[in-house]
């Protein structure tokens, strides 16, 4: 477990090559930090647009590189989206993650037991659960912001380059407060 963050990072070097997941535009449209997108797709698929889980609880699948719940493919289908345009189309599937993502936070609040919610629903009996999400999210999350803010600032100098300034460009604050019973 001590080498989770290392592995992390290094998942994450190797997650330039993601771009046609269209994290930064599905994230400015709906108004979600789109590396916030990515650590969720880290999380659920290892970034694999192909992903298929079929073994969800309550005999639900989940689909492509953020694992996209059966139970919204009939929200989904009122915009003319498919399980195969999921499977088959990552910019999709990533749009789709974040339409999911910005509705809890409409609903639920903008906090991490929403971020939660995405991985293990609403229903109070799963507040352990969702938490325990909510906290592996956070944790890559933060991998990437600093990943992010080393490469903003260059790594020759250690000064410039502290994951841990108050301010970060370019993030969505999400707060720590819980909404959620």
């Amino acid at each position: 477990m001590k080498y989770l963050p290392l592995g992390l990072l290094m998942l994450t070097l190797s997650a330039q090559a993601t771009p046609e997941l269209c994290f930064d535009e599905a994230g400015r449209d709906y108004g979600v930090d789109p590396i916030l997108l990515m650590a969720i797709s880290i999380q659920e698929s290892r970034l694999n647009p192909r992903a298929i889980n079929s073994t969800s609880a309550g005999g639900t699948e989940d689909v492509c590189a953020m694992q996209l719940n059966s139970n919204n493919f009939g929200k989904l289908k009122k915009f003319n989206i498919t399980r195969a345009d999921l499977l088959n189309n990552p910019c999709i599937c990533v749009y789709s993650g974040a339409w999911v993502l910005a509705r809890n936070f409409q609903a639920y609040g903008r906090n991490w037991d929403s971020v939660g919610i995405y991985n293990a629903g609403p229903n109070p009996k799963l507040m352990k659960s969702r938490r325990e999400y909510a906290r592996i999210i956070k944790s890559i999350y933060t991998i990437l912001l600093a990943r992010k803010h080393m490469l903003e600032k260059g790594a020759g100098d250690p000064a410039k380059t502290s994951p841990f300034e108050e301010k970060r460009a370019g993030t969505i604050k999400i707060n720590d407060n819980k909404k959620t019973g």
